[in-house]
């Protein structure tokens, strides 16, 4: 991805963040943007203790176990509020092309941005949102 295609990108996700007014919503638009974008996407909500939770290892390993895309990542950036890690964001992203760089990058960013949505909303929804079992 140039330069200028990955500053459109991160463009998009703050823009996204901003206006997003839960957290939910705010990996909904953000997940299907970066998918649109890069080829394919997860983004995942989860506590920092223990390893990943059996729910985010499911989704994780869904992904990259298809085959739908030849490159596909996994990274993981922590969400922090004020000066509080509050969980963690686990991205994966598929792509037909290598991607460089970019993921990293762009996995912190994205971190960053669901973090100050997190600040601005209520705290209720980040125990909801990572702790929500799974649908039957």
């Amino acid at each position: 991805m140039t330069l200028g295609r990955e500053r459109d990108l991160v463009d998009v996700v703050r823009r996204l963040s901003r206006q997003s007014k839960s957290i939910d919503e705010a990996v909904e638009l953000l997940r299907a943007a970066l998918a649109s974008k890069l080829g394919g996407a997860e983004l995942l909500l989860d506590h920092l203790d223990g390893g990943m939770s059996p729910r985010v290892a499911k989704s994780t390993a869904a992904f990259m176990d298809a085959r739908e895309f030849p490159f596909r990542g996994l990274y993981t950036a922590p969400l922090v509020v004020g000066c509080r890690k509050v969980g963690r964001l686990v991205a994966c992203f598929g792509s037909y092309g290598s991607p460089g760089p970019l993921l990293p990058r762009l996995t912190e960013h994205v971190a960053q941005q669901l973090s100050a949505v997190l600040g601005r909303t209520s705290r209720t929804l980040v125990t909801r949102t990572m702790t929500q079992p799974e649908a039957a």
